[in-house]
């Protein structure tokens, strides 16, 4: 994709053409734009005496396409007690005969005119109403205001072009920009209602293009990053693994989310981190873009993540570190903003994480937090989902953890990761143990590994390193177990204890083949225990090395 420089005239110009190709050609777009230009020319054509009548009003505030708005429950009380009132009804009519021409002058008198209509209609809760105020304003004065498919999109999008974070002020930030592309393209034929709508929507794919490139990061470096660490021999992932996850991150505009799945021990929790790393160009494995959160049992609803309101604390809001990583993805979205859930089915995620799964289906849908009222200092009540947030949750299945259910795996990419390559693991090269020792260890972790991975009772990584760590102690300490011995030791804790299982052709096969590698070594400890355990499949129909 080309990169726009937005800051600059040519940039904005050839990003503003690349946006007026893509409302063009895109079917979604023009039937909005058809929409908006029938529905302005509706509200303008409209006669002045018929302009205080509650049906053209509630036409304005409720059937408005300008923005994809939910009405707020406790703002619609305001709105409907307004509408049915003649004397506000009267004073918005007259509203509508429009401000002054010159644009200073404009812009100053619609600000307060959005104020003093706020003030009317919302007079005990101000905060929810701007949104719903500039939807009808736009509508009413087409050529000062910009549509967008959220609110929080003109705000990021002036302070990308100006630097200004001050958006407050809804008349004077549209004026603004509008300008800035009016200067880039050129002023729209005000006689044509398509052109208007089409000029009002343009500033929302522009918002597009800048997320995309600005938060999308290049494949190049991330899939270089991570043949740099192969090469040093710190962690061992494919190419394709790193290329799949990637690309299941960023395949959604907004929704970046992936699940890795598999053996316990094969470092996908260190995937995670380490492609979080690469991704915020920030080494450090906790930093203001970078999060990791270990998941806990009995997290049964969002306020481990989210928060909670205290009511021995005068129901004040207890925020969380998450939340405040929230706030930082929001209020820098040009950047991706990692959170990595470890162990994430230690506790069901559709419970904990149900609004976070809700908001990430809406453009920068809500996160409800607290009320206003129970608000914690610099913690608004709601944040809107930023789309630059990257979710990674590791997942293990074993009788300790839950299942992951279908509104997690809708959202999610899933990636498994059961192949492991006894050979390939990294540390060999650098292991003190002697060539001897060495190809013993190898030898007989191979033939477990073939024996025991067709049925999935096999080990990780983890496992490996344990293993060799045990046996180069057992070098360094000079101590009097032979080599046979103490691997007969180190196998019989690290890896018989994962097995378990029912009566079945390939586990039966496992367990016999596990056998047959460990009575080939004399390794007598860890064959009776086999034994032992296949005893039991035939008695019982199950084996588990606990009992």
């Amino acid at each position: 994709m080309t990169k726009f420089d937005l800051k600059t005239t040519e940039g904005l110009h050839d990003a503003c053409r690349e946006a007026e190709r893509r409302l063009d050609e895109s079917r979604r777009w023009s039937e909005k734009i058809a929409d908006i230009a029938e529905f302005l020319q509706k509200v303008q054509e409209t006669p002045a005496e018929e302009r205080a009548s509650e049906e053209f009003q509630r036409l304005i505030w409720e059937q408005n396409p300008l923005y994809d708005l939910t009405y707020n429950h406790l703002l619609r009380p305001g709105l409907d007690a307004a509408l049915t009132d003649q004397k506000f009804r009267g004073c918005f009519r007259d509203i509508t005969d429009g401000p002054p021409e010159d644009v200073q002058g404009r812009v100053t008198w619609l600000d307060e005119r959005m104020r003093e209509v706020r003030g009317r209609v919302w007079k005990d809760k101000p905060y929810g109403s701007p949104v719903m105020t500039t939807r009808a304003f736009s509508v009413l004065f087409p050529y000062d205001f910009a549509a967008h498919k959220s609110p929080g999109r003109k705000g990021h999008l002036y302070e990308i072009l100006s630097g200004n974070k001050d958006d407050s002020h809804d008349a004077q930030v549209n004026r603004w920009l509008l300008d800035h592309i009016e200067r880039a393209v050129g002023r729209v034929d005000r006689a044509d209602w398509n052109a208007v709508a089409r000029r009002m929507l343009l500033l929302d794919v522009l918002f597009e293009i800048y997320v995309e490139q600005a938060k999308r990061p290049d494949l190049g470096r991330i899939t270089e990053h991570f043949e740099s660490v192969r090469e040093d021999g710190r962690l061992i992932f494919e190419r394709n693994d790193v290329e799949a996850l990637h690309l299941g991150l960023w395949a959604h505009e907004r929704r970046h989310f992936a699940v890795l799945t598999g053996l316990s021990g094969t470092g996908k929790t260190r995937l995670a981190i380490e492609y979080a790393k690469v991704l915020t160009g920030q080494n450090g494995e906790s930093n203001d873009r970078l999060c990791t959160i270990a998941v806990q049992p009995g997290w049964h609803d969002s306020t481990p993540l989210l928060g909670y309101v205290n009511p021995l604390g005068e129901n004040r809001y207890t925020a969380t570190e998450f939340v405040r990583f929230l706030m930082r993805a929001a209020e820098n979205r040009s950047q991706p903003h990692v959170c990595v859930l470890d162990e994430m089915n230690l506790s069901h995620p559709e419970q904990y994480l149900a609004p976070i799964l809700s908001a990430m289906e809406l453009d920068e849908g809500p996160i409800e937090l607290h009320g206003e009222d129970a608000g914690d200092a610099g913690i608004p009540p709601s944040i809107r989902y930023p789309g630059n947030l990257v979710l990674i949750g590791t997942v293990n299945m074993d009788e300790t953890t839950m299942g992951i259910s279908d509104k997690v795996l809708d959202r999610a990419f899933t990636l498994e990761f059961w192949d492991v390559k006894v050979d390939r693991w990294p540390g060999w090269a650098g292991s003190p143990l002697d060539d001897q020792t060495k190809e013993s260890v190898k030898e007989v972790l191979m033939l477990l590994m073939a024996a025991l991975s067709p049925a999935r009772l096999h080990f990780g990584w983890r496992v490996i390193e344990e293993v060799v760590r045990f046996m180069e102690q057992r070098q360094s300490q000079r101590a009097d177990l032979s080599v046979e011995a103490a691997l007969d030791r180190v196998l019989y804790a690290k890896v018989l204890p994962k097995l378990r299982g029912d009566d079945a052709p390939r586990v039966r096969s496992a367990l016999d083949g596990c056998k047959a590698a460990l009575a080939e070594r004399n390794l007598s400890l860890s064959t009776a225990k086999v034994e032992e355990l296949i005893g039991d499949l035939d008695q019982l129909g199950s084996f588990r090395f606990w009992r």
